[in-house]
């Protein structure tokens, strides 16, 4: 789950390490571990995954919020797709190294290469689905924040970034889970700038998902811009 459908540039680049530093505890919490480790056998064997969404993005400097419906697509181990709807369509691609951003309204199809192996980025919206816990540790310090919810049913866990350049410039993600399910149902994210929150609407593992969904042919008079 987002991906922001506006300032794809800003969901890449760099932006101050040290406000990831400040947004919480330096050190993990074994018991954030040990849920995550759940989490990643539970998903062992997943070669696939849709999800729906509705998502509020939140400006902290000008106090304006942009609702929005999506859907997204997943292909182990690279293929990624997500697209929003009202009020205004976007489609965001993530294909190998590429990253692909088409705004129909605009014409426009942003493009940025991204690392791969070891210094890849982690996408927010899989975070929540049994990625590897080393990996997840790599880039974030995991804890269990002292608010918890009043449903004992829920579980939330705070990730938050060692260096933005590794976690989409987001520098704390809480996803707070089922703990029966084992499945995340709401994401609150912290950038720079802004604040997203999304809450799944559907989820369905190895989901069968057809290849041409990722295929990226745009109109003719599309205008790219390379980051």
């Amino acid at each position: 789950m987002t991906i922001a459908p506006r300032n794809f540039k800003a969901l890449f680049l760099s932006v101050a390490v040290l406000l990831a530093a400040a947004a919480g505890p330096a050190q993990n919490s074994e018991e954030a571990i040990a849920f995550l480790r759940q989490l990643e056998e539970k998903n062992e064997g997943l070669t696939s995954l849709y999800g729906s969404f509705h998502q509020v993005r939140s400006n902290k400097m000008f106090l304006e919020e942009i609702e929005s419906n999506g859907e997204f697509w997943y292909i182990k181990p690279d293929q990624f797709r997500c697209d929003y709807h009202e009020p205004s369509e976007a489609r965001f691609y993530l294909v190998g190294d590429t990253g692909l951003y088409y705004t129909p309204e605009l014409k426009q199809v942003e493009r940025f290469q991204l690392q791969t192996g070891d210094s890849a980025p982690i996408n927010q919206m899989l975070v929540g689905f049994g990625l590897s816990v080393e990996r997840i540790l790599d880039v974030f310090t995991v804890h269990l924040p002292e608010e918890q919810p009043s449903d004992e049913k829920l579980l939330t866990v705070d990730f938050v970034s060692k260096d933005v350049s590794r976690t989409m410039d987001y520098t704390r993600i809480r996803i707070t889970f089922n703990r029966e399910a084992l499945e995340p149902r709401l994401l609150e994210m912290d950038e720079q700038e802004d604040s997203v929150t999304v809450r799944l609407k559907k989820i369905q593992p190895n989901a069968e998902i057809k290849e041409d969904l990722f295929k990226t042919d745009f109109p003719a008079d599309v205008e790219i811009v390379e980051y």
